[in-house]
Order: structure tokens, then sequence, then C-alpha cells
């Protein structure tokens, strides 16, 4: 069984069509999604045949209790708490960029996690995410002690603009040092900006995961072995929003049924390429 532990929020999509004028409106087209690495995962391993867990915090509110309805309503046992306002992420596509403004919200929680049950759990998955504010950050810390006394094995997701600007990337290479994940999964702009050579492993981790969107994966083990793992064209693509969530969604199933990392990288490709024909995070419509 795979636990997740993290981000349950909402996203909004906005698609720019024009640059947009300062003081007057501007024409797009928008839609509302799921949003939440970890909830993500949890979410997409339950389609492909998972039976996975989620822990973490959205708000007390109306959409807060809408996205574990949803979440549930997709296969994932849901074990959250309520408090305050549900985050919300604005990523805004369009004229050649992507920019996401993002608000965590209730997401900063919880501040406990001693009532989460490791019984018949084989795989944990974090978002870097989990580490970079308080309640939870700490409340991961702590949690990080028992996964190494029961030797589950724990996958770490890369750290996106916004969680370097909180962590710091020797932080996050500290604490990959420290937590000594079975993987880390990022992308090749995650990994530059940590400072790394574009073939480093990074120290602590037995398997790093370099992605490069439509480029071959990057699979870099233990004394510095690496592998390019090619990626199948996707054509046509309806929206990369969550792509990289399947990415991680398939690879960690696969690692689960013993595969080893350039198997489970196809295997992540594959259910990538699943979502990529999907509105938002999800393989199926």
């Amino acid at each position: 069984m795979l636990l997740a532990i993290g981000d349950l929020l909402e996203e909004v999509l906005i698609q720019l069509k024009t640059p947009p004028v300062r003081g007057a409106d501007t024409a797009v087209r928008s839609a509302r999604v799921r949003g939440g690495s970890a909830a993500n995962v949890a979410a997409i391993d339950a389609e492909i045949g998972g039976s996975p867990r989620f822990v973490g915090q959205v708000g007390d509110d109306a959409l807060g209790h809408l996205l574990v309805e949803e979440l549930e309503g997709r296969g994932v046992a849901v074990v959250a708490s309520h408090a305050g306002g549900t985050g919300v992420i604005v990523t805004t596509v369009g004229q050649g960029s992507k920019t996401r403004l993002v608000d965590r919200g209730a997401s900063r929680g919880p501040s406990q996690l001693d009532h989460v049950n490791l019984e018949g759990v084989t795989q944990v998955y974090l978002a870097a995410s989990a580490f970079t504010e308080d309640p939870l950050a700490s409340a991961v810390d702590r949690f990080l002690a028992r996964l190494r006394d029961q030797n589950v094995p724990l996958a770490l997701g890369g750290p996106g603009t916004s969680d370097l600007e909180l962590l710091g990337a020797e932080a996050f290479l500290e604490l990959v040092r420290t937590a000594r994940p079975d993987a880390v999964i990022l992308n090749r702009q995650e990994h530059f900006a940590l400072g790394l050579s574009p073939r480093d492993r990074i120290d602590g981790a037995s398997t790093t995961i370099i992605t490069a969107g439509s480029r071959p994966t990057l699979v870099v083990q233990e004394g510095g072995v690496a592998s390019a793992v090619s990626v199948t064209p996707v054509d046509p693509i309806r929206d990369r929003t969550g792509a990289g969530d399947g990415f991680l969604a398939g690879f960690l199933a696969s690692r689960r049924t013993g595969a080893d990392a350039k198997s489970a990288v196809l295997a992540g490709h594959r259910v990538a390429a699943r979502v990529l024909q999907h509105l938002g995070p999800t393989t199926v419509g």
C-alpha cells in the first residue's frame, strides 16, 4: 500500500490566448481541478489499481470537504483533518510561459502524524512541500524516524521554485542525506536548481530519477551509474497538468512489485502518457 502525505488543494488552470493588459479585461479559458502532488499521486495510484492512503489537512470549508469526497470517490482512503481555508494554486499557461501562484492554505498542517497507521504500508511518498512550512514540516521530521525504525521505503519528490524559496537547496540535500530514501524523483529544472551537474546523483538516495519532459529520463544509481530511458511521444496532448504526478504514481506502483528502477521509469512514462490525454491530474475521463 502506498501512503502519500502532503497537500490537497484546488488548482485553477488559466489559459492565456493573448498577453494580459494591465487595467483591462482579458479573455481566458479556465478549469478547476484537484491540486497537490501527494493527493494527485494517491488518486492516480488508485486509478491504476492501487489501494492508497492519503494523509493531510484541508480547509474546514465547502471546498475542502468537496475535495476530500472527490478523492475518496477515486478510491483513496483519506485521513484528513479540517482547519482554516483550503489552499489554491493558480496556474497560467500561454504566450510561451507557465506561471504558478501558490497558497498552500490549510495544507501547511497537520501538526501531528502520530495517529498515522503504518500497518500494511509498503511505501511512502512525500512531496518536497511537506518539509517547507510548519506545523507539517516538524510533524514529518518526527514521522521519518518511525519510517526508519520500520524500514518502510520512502520516495521524495523534488522541490519546485516556491519550495526552494522556503526550504533552500542545501537544506533539501541534507534532508535526503538524513532520510536516505529509496528514490528522489525530480525534473531537470529542479535538479539544476539544487546546484547539481546534469548526471549527479543526490547523495543519500539509492536512486535519483531526473525527468525532462519528452526527452529521456535519467536514472542515476549508487556508484554514479547513469542510464537514459527514452520517452515515447504522446500525440495529441490535451493537458500537461499532473503529468509529473502520473509519472510518480506509475514509478512507485512498479517499484512496489519489485521492478528495478529502469523498468519502473518505463511504467511511469506509460501512466504519464495517459494523464497527458486528459484534463487535469487523472488517467480517466
